[in-house]
């Protein structure tokens, strides 16, 4: 019997991954330490309740957390280019990862041909979103926009 990668509900055309987002918005804001841990534990809780490969998303989504660091130590995460690029790239490296390892553990996998093409409209989706996403959190979290870009305080 084969496997068929695809979503029950129709919507893989729209995926935007969130919790990518979110783990690089916690990178910013809060640190290395609080947004590994956010993302072992998506990937954990991920595991626990998928009726998939245990440790499956636990890799993707640490591999998300490591993509983040050596991206941020390249792109400035508090510039909006900086969030595109180091999403997008993070989004990829789970996208690879995930077919990877399925295709190891998992034979008789069938990919679908319009599996790329979605792939990368979601890496291209979720990266285009991230800086919306972060002015969201920055605004909910009651930033001000130019301690966000890093401007300092103007002196009258």
């Amino acid at each position: 019997m084969t496997g068929i990668w695809s979503n029950p509900w129709g919507l893989d055309f729209f995926d935007l991954d969130f919790l990518v987002i979110l783990t690089a918005y916690l990178f910013v804001a809060f640190g290395q330490i609080t947004a590994g841990v956010f993302a072992l534990g998506q990937g954990f809780l991920i595991d626990v309740f998928s009726g998939g490969l245990h440790g499956l998303f636990t890799a993707a989504y640490l591999s998300v957390f490591f993509v983040i660091l050596l991206g941020s130590r390249f792109f400035n995460l508090l510039n909006p280019k900086g969030q595109v690029i180091v999403v997008s790239l993070s989004v990829l490296l789970k996208n690879v990862m995930l077919l990877i390892l399925l295709r190891i553990f998992s034979q008789d996998i069938v990919y679908s041909k319009t599996l790329l093409l979605i792939s990368l409209f979601s890496i291209c989706v979720t990266g285009l979103a991230a800086p919306l996403f972060f002015q969201l959190f920055n605004h909910l979290r009651g930033v001000p926009v130019r301690m966000v870009e890093g401007a300092s305080p103007e002196k009258n």
